[in-house]
């Protein structure tokens, strides 16, 4: 698959999932424990800035007041490093390990396509979201999370169960332990 295409792809499933989320709703719990509503945007815009820092760009100026405008600049930027001639081979430093592009695109990915889905679910959108970047992004978990990795409160909590029936997204959300 185009990493390019999907992280493309993820990037417009959330500003999507955004642009129905009303404004009596950002102080609303999500999946994230801890995390409200405006909590889970702020991490997505901080994430999309990082990786402009991490490639030594200066990030895009983003209006704090604004947080769809603020989550398209980001996500432009962010997309613009990856896109870049070395986006995809130039090497990138993050707190637990040193990844070239073509592995960083992928967590960022996955990232804001789950972030989508708990955006959803905190504010009582469908949860069937791109079907393709579930089934691509429960693929690339698959192989990469180890059972130490997961814990209550940790980045990935423990598998929850899901029906078979289950929609992509769902059951990707259920194995990084979301309950659907």
């Amino acid at each position: 698959m185009d990493q390019l295409a999907l992280h493309r792809r993820a990037q417009e499933t959330f500003q999507a999932t955004l642009a129905n989320v009303g404004p009596d709703q950002w102080d609303l719990p999500t999946p994230c424990a801890g995390w409200t509503v405006a909590d889970l945007v702020d991490h997505i815009i901080g994430g999309n800035t990082w990786v402009e820092g991490l490639a030594g760009r200066e990030p895009v100026a983003v209006p704090q007041d604004d947080k769809a405008t603020a989550l398209v600049a980001s996500a432009n930027g962010a997309h613009d490093v990856f896109a870049a001639a070395d986006g995809m081979s130039r090497m990138f430093e993050l707190p637990f390990a040193t990844l070239p592009g073509v592995a960083f695109i992928g967590l960022r990915t996955n990232d804001l396509y789950t972030h989508a889905w708990d955006l959803a679910k905190a504010t009582g959108q469908s949860t069937d979201l791109d079907h393709e970047l579930a089934i691509e992004g429960l693929k690339a978990v698959s192989a990469r999370i180890q059972p130490q990795m997961r814990s209550a409160g940790g980045p990935f909590g423990p598998e929850q169960p899901c029906p078979d029936n289950a929609t992509p997204a769902d059951k990707l959300a259920a194995f990084l332990g979301r309950v659907v």
